[in-house]
């Protein structure tokens, strides 16, 4: 574990790293965060960390997971500062890498286990077409992915490569989905003559 790991501060101070694991929070003594409160659930949340980003899961409990004094319904990335509550119990999550990122750039988090995508917290549901072409960039996150290329992974199905107009024209969707402006992307970028990339 290093410095750098992120962790939760509960009411009383009291410091809790989040491992490679994840840490569990519950009634039961077997969790990494114990606490004794009857409408608490034995396994009620955890806090899972893919080595870059931190999600929040309730894990079915009775009364629900708060982040930020609203209960989830389904994972969600944290961010520093954020306040997690269960039952009386509040922990105040930080990041001490996030003083590293830019504010302005969007908070892309992509969940290894389930495959959810959320842009700053919200959801975000892809069409299969844009998801082939989304996880094409992520796999070479930095590196340009020509328009053929793109083509012949994201319509296998044709017998000669999409033409540029289909692949420009999911390039557009795909950043409607994920950008804050699409007229001005910061997540998918074209690198003139060599086609589009994801920023690293």
């Amino acid at each position: 574990m290093t410095g750098n790991a992120p962790y939760l501060i509960d009411g009383a101070g009291r410091r809790f790293s989040v491992s490679a694991s994840g840490i569990t929070l519950g009634r039961s003594h077997k969790c990494d965060i114990f606490i004794p409160d009857q409408r608490a659930s034995r396994r009620h949340a955890e806090v899972r960390w893919d080595g870059e980003f931190c999600t929040l899961h309730d894990l079915d409990s009775a009364n629900g997971t708060l982040l930020n004094g609203r209960r989830i319904a389904v994972p969600q990335p944290l961010r520093d500062g954020d306040e997690i509550a269960v039952a009386s119990a509040t922990f105040t999550f930080h990041d001490p890498e996030a003083t590293l990122r830019d504010d302005e750039f969007p908070l892309l988090v992509v969940d290894k286990v389930g495959g959810e995508v959320w842009v700053n917290r919200e959801p975000v549901s892809l069409s299969p077409k844009e998801r082939a072409l989304f996880d094409l960039l992520r796999q070479n996150a930095g590196q340009p992915c020509s328009k053929r290329g793109v083509a012949v992974v994201v319509w296998p199905e044709y017998e000669a490569p999409a033409d540029d107009y289909q692949v420009e024209s999911l390039v557009k969707r795909l950043r409607e989905k994920l950008e804050p402006d699409p007229r001005n992307p910061v997540l998918i970028l074209t690198v003139r003559g060599r086609g589009y990339k994801l920023a690293a």
